[in-house]
């Protein structure tokens, strides 16, 4: 039987659980191997917990999830990579299995970041079918160079291979007792659950339908609602969707929502969800708040339908009123995040679309200012052509970059690099704004070691981040 020992580093406070991990281990169980966990998140010294380890320990292959490559934030620009190269050098000094990297940072650049983590093997898209093969090619004295999504070195280069999407409806539900989700949910404040993969979307920035892929893949709504037993079983009562679109498609999710209430979840978790404004209304409103869905995150990006259109999107600035007045009719708190800075974008259409914020009145507004760009998005295409450095709009790292690999954004010449200072003077002041301030000392819509939410989980707020600042904010308790 082949042995996987599988390791997790995320280095971010609060801990979100690997979920991927807890996939993984149900997959490579399923397919006659053994999974061990190596999760250095709680690890007070690393290289203590790896030695010890790979002394208990003869695995037969080690696979590395990164499940991020920078934080996506202008203000940060925090890479993730130093510290997933002095990881992996680590487990090179205490073990000779042969090292395999995925996740979905990894799947952004799979042939660039296999040479700059120097793993041997990676996995681009989906894992569940991919790891299992390659263990037991490895095991068997294969090499597993056919298999779908398998990122590997030859005398000519690096080469992969066409990823294969997994059929989720045929995966049993996990049982989700690999990792410990009751210590993430405790320290980290959620737990996560998956009901698809995959974005139909063409927003022109997204690198989710690279990752991911442009198909919806949808899970089967029991198995859904027996994971999400799973979970209370071990005490995680407060959940987040990790899907790109909770509600798309509409029908899958009024399904999700009646199989939650029909094994009574309602009664013992509450959750939170990413939604579109597009195919949102009453109805699904209704049934999300009886399934025990407490908040939603909207990506609205904007509110002027001019730049809805360049950014890619398919809803407009009406579809936001819609969306605000189904939350407040079913009592389900609501955030609007908006991504400013995007081609065409206009001071004149930022105070627009604040005022139309102020207007409706959701529950938070989160500013995001500045596009990540990210390899194989229309985006990049539009902007890439030429060398970085020489490209208008640029911020971050122009220089030896260019396959975007470490972070870099855009934002329009037309509003230029003084866009947070901008943005900033109009929000200050109101806290219904997640605003990047450069002014403030903390940067609180910025989740990467952020102590205001780490005090406030010790306190016991638990839920989507952005919920448990508002909470705070207002003096309500957890």
């Amino acid at each position: 039987m082949p042995i996987v020992t599988l390791v997790n580093a995320n280095e971010m406070r609060p801990a979100v659980g690997p979920i991927a991990l807890d996939y993984l281990a149900a997959a490579l169980e399923l397919r006659g191997c053994q999974a061990l966990l190596l999760d250095l998140t709680w690890a007070s010294d690393p290289e203590r917990a790896v030695a010890a380890h790979f002394r208990e320990h003869r695995p037969d292959l080690v696979g590395f999830t990164l499940r991020n490559t920078d934080d996506c934030y202008l203000a940060g620009r925090y890479s993730c990579l130093p510290h997933a190269r002095r990881t992996l050098a680590l487990l090179r000094r205490y073990t000779e299995a042969p090292l395999v990297v995925g996740g979905c940072g990894y799947s952004l650049l799979p042939e660039v970041l296999l040479a700059e983590l120097e793993a041997d093997f990676g996995i681009a898209g989906d894992g569940e079918e991919a790891l299992p093969q390659l263990a037991h090619a490895l095991v068997d004295g294969g090499d597993g160079t056919d298999i779908p999504g398998l990122v590997f070195k030859t005398k000519s280069g690096v080469r992969r291979n066409p990823a294969l999407p997994v059929d989720l409806a045929s995966l049993p539900p996990p049982a989700r007792n690999f990792v410990d989700n009751a210590r993430y949910w405790r320290e980290g404040g959620q737990g996560g659950f998956e009901t698809k993969r995959g974005c139909s979307g063409h927003c022109v920035y997204c690198a989710d339908p690279v990752v991911k892929g442009h198909s919806l893949r949808l899970r089967r709504p029991d198995a859904v609602a027996q994971e999400v037993v799973n979970l209370a079983n071990r005490g995680v009562t407060d959940l987040h969707t990790c899907d790109a679109e909770f509600n798309l498609p509409r029908e899958h999710a009024l399904a999700v929502c009646e199989a939650l209430i029909a094994r009574r979840l309602p009664e013992r978790v509450r959750w939170w969800a990413y939604c579109a404004p597009e195919e949102f209304d009453d109805e699904l409103a209704g049934a999300m708040k009886r399934a025990g869905c407490v908040g939603i995150d909207f990506g609205a990006d904007h509110g002027c339908d001019e730049q809805l259109a360049r950014l890619g999107r398919r809803h407009r600035a009406a579809d936001l009123e819609r969306v605000a007045d189904a939350c407040k009719r079913h009592g389900l708190v609501f955030m609007f995040d908006l991504l400013l800075g995007g081609p065409g974008e206009t001071h004149a259409g930022i105070r627009a679309t604040l005022d139309l914020m102020r207007r409706l009145e959701p529950s938070r507004v989160g500013l995001s200012v500045g596009v990540r760009l990210y390899p194989g998005t229309p985006l990049a295409a539009q902007v890439m052509r030429g060398p970085l450095a020489q490209q208008p709009g640029l911020l971050g790292e122009v220089e030896d970059n260019d396959s975007l690999l470490r972070p870099i954004f855009y934002v329009d010449p037309g509003v230029g690099p003084e866009i947070s200072e901008f943005v900033a003077d109009l929000v200050r002041g109101d806290q219904r704004f997640f605003c990047p301030d450069p002014a403030a000392e903390v940067a609180d819509y910025n989740y990467r070691e952020n102590p205001i939410l780490v005090d406030a989980i010790t306190r016991g707020y638990r839920g989507a981040y952005w919920d448990i600042l508002r909470r705070l904010q207002e003096g309500l308790p957890p």
